[in-house]
């Protein structure tokens, strides 16, 4: 079998800055060609390392890469889309937490990649490892397990440096500030608004009640009257919290016996009163 006219396996799993999967999706596992073991996607450049195999194939699409092909075959088809086809519908909420979650590592996969991040040549090496594996931890505590379990590495130190790239790679952006020249400091001017009406004086309550019934013919239904009053006595100020039940009642009992009627349910300004007003 000739060799592609390229760096062999060997070599090519030393060049540095290979670049890693990108978002974490489904484990990929591979078949080598040379000697078919199946075998991790995180371990298969240490595989070919040994085995100096140049091609490989996916479990799931029996798709064939070669060595320097397979790093960017990230994920690929689940169980239920191999046997279902073009039948397969998959689920909406898994949909969001994966596009979540490829979002999140993603970001990670940036900050890797940029030179001036400042990651060390060890750390970085160690993320690379880690986002060949599938559900990524997003919240610290868990991270620093699961980077025990899958990566067997115990230095708590480590861990917090992979955890401080992750952790940077996803902060918020800061809020954008106001600019500070003076011009923007000047207030922009609002329209002129009228000043509100000062409260009208209280008087009393027959002057009040004088008042609301020469506003209406001299007769009002006693219940709109008490709302009136009431609303009247609340415009004044003096109402100091008095609930809207007893604010109702002092108004009816200002009433005198000469404004009210036996045949039916209006108040009047007494025949003089009324003269008076409308004069």
């Amino acid at each position: 079998r000739s060799s592609p006219p390229c760096l062999p396996p060997r070599e090519a799993c030393r060049v540095a800055g290979a670049p890693g999967p990108p978002a974490g999706l489904a484990m990929v596992y591979f078949e080598c060609q040379a000697c078919n073991e199946t075998v991790k996607k995180p371990k298969l450049a240490k595989h070919l390392e040994i085995c100096g195999s140049y091609y490989v194939s996916c479990i799931d699409c029996s798709k064939v890469f070669a060595w320097n092909e397979w790093e960017a075959h990230t994920s690929c088809m689940s169980e239920a889309q191999k046997y279902q086809g073009k039948l397969f519908e998959a689920k909406e909420s898994s949909n969001k937490g994966q596009a979540k979650q490829d979002a999140w590592v993603d970001n990670v996969q940036k900050r890797i990649e940029d030179p001036e991040a400042g990651i060390s040549a060890q750390t970085k090496a160690l993320l690379v490892k880690l986002l060949g594996f599938n559900n990524i931890p997003r919240k610290q505590k868990p991270f620093g397990n699961f980077v025990k379990n899958s990566l067997k590495i115990w230095d708590d130190k480590k861990i917090g440096e992979m955890w401080d790239v992750i952790f940077a790679a996803n902060a918020k952006p800061p809020a954008a500030t106001a600019p500070t020249n003076a011009a923007s400091k000047e207030a922009p001017q609002q329209p002129d608004t009228p000043a509100k009406p000062a409260c009208k004086e209280w008087a009393g309550w027959k002057r009040a009640l004088d008042e609301v019934l020469a506003a209406h013919d001299g007769e009002l239904p006693w219940q709109k009257l008490r709302d009136a009053l009431v609303a009247r006595y609340r415009s004044s100020g003096q109402a100091n919290g008095m609930s809207e039940e007893s604010l109702g009642c002092q108004a009816l009992a200002e009433i005198p016996e000469a404004y009210l009627s036996a045949e039916d349910a209006l108040v009047r300004l007494p025949a003089p009163a009324k003269r008076q007003k409308q004069a």
